[in-house]
């Protein structure tokens, strides 16, 4: 595990190096007229990129196109102080949100695997995973105006940022997908479980459910379900901003299109590296935590070694 956590370390730098070379190149070419122009977008994407790195050694993310000329751009490590926390606190939220949703529904599932409210609850997540998130969003801000329109009742806010209901919509959205695939995930994994063998002699044995669920079922299960909220973060990074436009949540996400938008490569890539960092980073957490999870993986480590 150690030799897989350091690889990944070393390997950092080379992703943060190609991820500002690759970006500065396609901001170049959608500068410059397209694929027409990747002859002489390569040779400035490299020069924007050497002289990128060398100032975020020293901490320094430049400085964003203002639009207007008599009006200075602002430094991004500025934005990015701002608009960060926002981000980070929309994603917690819809991860948190996700998992609890995904994992009772899916308990419920597999539970009841025989029933129909099972093969109810695997149909709508097959829907969820199906449906694609701006449509989802702009059926509940439909949804919330049609409810205003009908009653006067101003259920939620539908734009802007705030921690109280203006949060609500765009977790729900940014945890839609994940949930549904946490439970479908969570219930393949846990009727698997549950029909092992020691599993059937712990139901013989009396054990209650609630006991045999959380310390035999999920501890068991624990390797899939880490991994499918991993796959939920990865999904919910690339979306984050198309649901931060869509809402005008003032995050990273919102701040990336803005710089696209405008093609200004320092924002660009001052807002694409924390989302990949922080991909990174749980990718890290997560292979740390499978041995901690699951007691088989430390003892086929120690028979390997």
């Amino acid at each position: 595990m150690l030799a897989r956590l350091a690889w990944r370390l070393l390997s950092t730098p080379v992703l943060m190096l190609a991820l500002v070379f690759f970006v500065t190149l396609a901001v170049d070419m959608g500068r410059e007229g397209g694929w027409g122009a990747l002859s002489s977008a390569l040779p400035s994407a490299t020069r924007f990129t050497v002289g990128y790195l060398k100032r975020l050694s020293h901490g320094e993310l430049g400085v964003t196109v203002s639009g207007q000329r008599a009006v200075a751009g602002q430094p991004v490590s500025s934005e990015l102080r701002r608009a960060l926390p926002k981000s980070l606190g929309l994603l917690a939220t819809a991860l948190a949100l996700a998992a609890l949703m995904g994992l009772t529904l899916g308990v419920g599932a597999a539970c009841w695997r025989s029933s129909r409210l099972s093969q109810l609850l695997l149909f709508a997540s097959v829907l969820g995973v199906s449906t694609p998130s701006f449509f989802a969003a702009m059926l509940l801000v439909w949804l919330v105006l049609w409810l205003y329109r009908s009653t006067g009742v101003h259920l939620l806010p539908i734009s802007g940022f705030g921690w109280d209901g203006h949060l609500i919509l765009p977790a729900l959205v940014l945890a839609g997908r994940p949930a549904a695939t946490v439970t479908r995930l969570s219930c393949q994994a846990l009727v698997e479980i549950l029909e092992a063998d020691y599993i059937r002699t712990a139901v013989a044995k009396g054990l209650r459910p609630p006991v045999l669920i959380l310390r035999h079922v999920l501890r068991n299960a624990g390797v899939p379900l880490l991994t499918t909220l991993g796959v939920s973060l990865r999904f919910s990074l690339a979306i984050l901003p198309l649901v931060e436009y869509i809402f005008s949540w003032p995050g990273i996400g919102l701040r990336l299109l803005e710089g696209v938008q405008k093609q200004d490569a320092n924002t660009v890539v001052g807002m694409t590296l924390p989302l990949v960092m922080l991909f990174v980073l749980v990718n890290l957490l997560l292979e740390a935590l499978y041995p901690l999870v699951d007691p088989r993986l430390r003892a086929t480590e120690v028979g390997a070694a």
